[in-house]
């Protein structure tokens, strides 16, 4: 098995600092994001009636960041 760096431990983060944390995974985000192929959505609320017309909706949609 090729191995390739070392796995991160709870040790490694321990002295990180909140600001230097928020950094990290502000970064991390926006990398997931790039491979994410679904745009993230806009703020928006979805009022169904019942909740069979709710699903109904959900299922139609392709965007699985909706719901």
């Amino acid at each position: 098995m090729k191995t390739v760096g070392h796995r991160r431990t709870a040790d490694d983060t321990a002295d990180l600092e909140p600001v230097e944390a928020l950094r990290r995974a502000w970064v991390l985000q926006q990398q997931a994001d790039l491979l994410n192929p679904y745009p993230r959505p806009r703020g928006f609320v979805f009022k169904a009636k019942t909740r069979a017309e709710y699903e109904r909706w959900r299922r139609s949609q392709a965007n699985p960041r909706l719901w």
